[in-house]
């Protein structure tokens, strides 16, 4: 019996071992996961992995998504269907994802790296491209990384059409998915980096640039209060509402007049 920790997952290679058991699995994210079960289990020996939960502890839905995947994608050579599946589940974090990867790949390269403020934006949907929608796994990572590269509105709104000549009415998680690189593009005009509802259902803009947020206040001025040197506050009308209505107050409010 050996007892580690995740140590094990930098490629601790015990060769007669052939079972694993991961107590809290879902405290784990779906690649440390893909990663540890891979511990055990060589050439014509097969092996046997158990994630381990506790039955009276409530598990986020996320959680449950990344231990479905990992039950699912059990063949061999599953790294990919799990690495894209794993981007699926991060919903909003698959377009910074991109960015960050197009920027390695030119630097790579030897060319110029896009400059872009990463935008982190906090509400309560599901944004990604469903499985049912965007058939194909490698035409689903292309058009993430098509729209991780959209630079402007104009390209918003051509992405979005051309999405729905494609593949026809665009499903919800895909159009939170596209308004929220349009949310992005916006925040950046402003300098604002962090978009999130506080206790009360109000939202919270932390921003890097104080003479941008002041010019927004102005224009603003009975929705947009600054905070301090980082933070400013939107009030919304009626707290807690759901996501489409934040993204129509956003849009409104970061518009450049």
């Amino acid at each position: 019996v050996l007892l580690a920790t995740t140590i094990i997952e930098s490629g601790l290679d015990i060769t007669n071992a052939n079972t694993i058991f991961i107590d809290d699995g879902d405290r784990y994210g779906l690649s440390e996961l893909h990663q540890l079960r891979g511990r055990v289990g060589r050439s014509q020996h097969r092996a046997y992995c158990y994630v381990l939960i506790d039955e009276n502890k409530l598990i986020k839905p996320e959680a449950q998504k990344r231990l479905k995947a990992i039950e699912e994608y059990s063949q061999l050579g599953a790294g990919f269907q799990i690495a894209l599946r794993d981007l699926e589940i991060r919903g909003a974090g698959n377009i910074l994802y991109c960015q960050l990867l197009d920027s390695a790949v030119r630097t790579a390269r030897k060319q110029p790296v896009r400059s872009f403020l990463e935008v982190t934006i906090e509400l309560p949907w599901s944004a990604y491209f469903p499985h049912d929608y965007i058939p194909g796994e490698r035409i689903r990572i292309d058009a993430y990384r098509r729209l991780a590269r959209v630079a402007d509105l104009d390209g918003v709104e051509e992405f979005r059409g051309e999405l729905r000549d494609r593949f026809g009415p665009i499903p919800e998680p895909a159009l939170h998915l596209i308004d929220l690189a349009e949310l992005r593009l916006l925040a950046q005009i402003w300098q604002v980096e962090a978009i999130r509802p506080d206790d009360a259902g109000n939202l919270v803009l932390t921003y890097r640039h104080r003479r941008r947020m002041e010019t927004l206040e102005k224009l603003r001025s009975r929705e947009v209060f600054i905070i301090d040197d980082q933070s400013a506050y939107v009030r919304v009308a009626v707290p807690n509402q759901t996501a489409p209505t934040y993204v129509s107050l956003l849009k409104r409010l970061l518009q450049p007049n």
